[in-house]
C-alpha cells in the first residue's frame, strides 16, 4: 500500500477554448461559459511505484492533448524517490502557465511537508 498524503490538486478543472485558459472556479449552470468551456476530471494513474496525473475531458481528450504538452500526462514521477508532494507541485507548476489566477499561497502548502 501506498501512503500518499494530502492531495492538493484540482479535481475538477474548467478549460476555455477561446482563451487557451484554465479556471479552478467551474461556470454556473446554463451560462454561456457552462456551454462553452470543457470540464476535466483529475485521473491518478498507478503502476507498481510510479503515478501519473492527468486530466480527462468531458470532450474525450486529455488536458496535456490540447494544451500540446509533449506527453499525454501532465506531471509524473516514482513514489519511491521522491514525494507525492512534489509530483503535484510539478503538475500544478505546469498549469500555472495556464491558470492566469493560481495563488502563490498553494504552493506554500507543498512547503509544510
Amino acid at each position: 500500500m501506498l501512503e500518499l498524503g494530502k492531495v492538493y490538486l484540482p479535481t475538477w478543472l474548467s478549460y476555455d477554448p477561446e482563451t487557451n485558459l484554465i479556471s479552478l472556479d467551474l461556470p454556473e449552470i446554463h451560462t454561456p461559459d457552462y456551454f462553452k468551456n470543457v470540464f476535466y476530471s483529475l485521473q491518478l494513474a498507478f503502476s507498481g511505484t510510479r503515478v501519473t496525473v492527468m486530466y480527462y475531458g468531458e470532450d474525450d481528450t486529455y488536458l496535456s492533448q490540447v494544451l500540446y504538452f509533449e506527453d499525454w500526462e501532465i506531471a509524473g514521477g516514482d513514489l519511491e524517490s521522491e514525494s507525492f508532494g512534489k509530483i503535484q507541485e510539478r503538475a500544478l507548476k505546469a498549469l500555472g502557465n495556464y491558470i492566469p489566477d493560481l495563488n502563490k499561497e498553494v504552493f506554500d502548502l507543498f512547503n509544510e511537508e
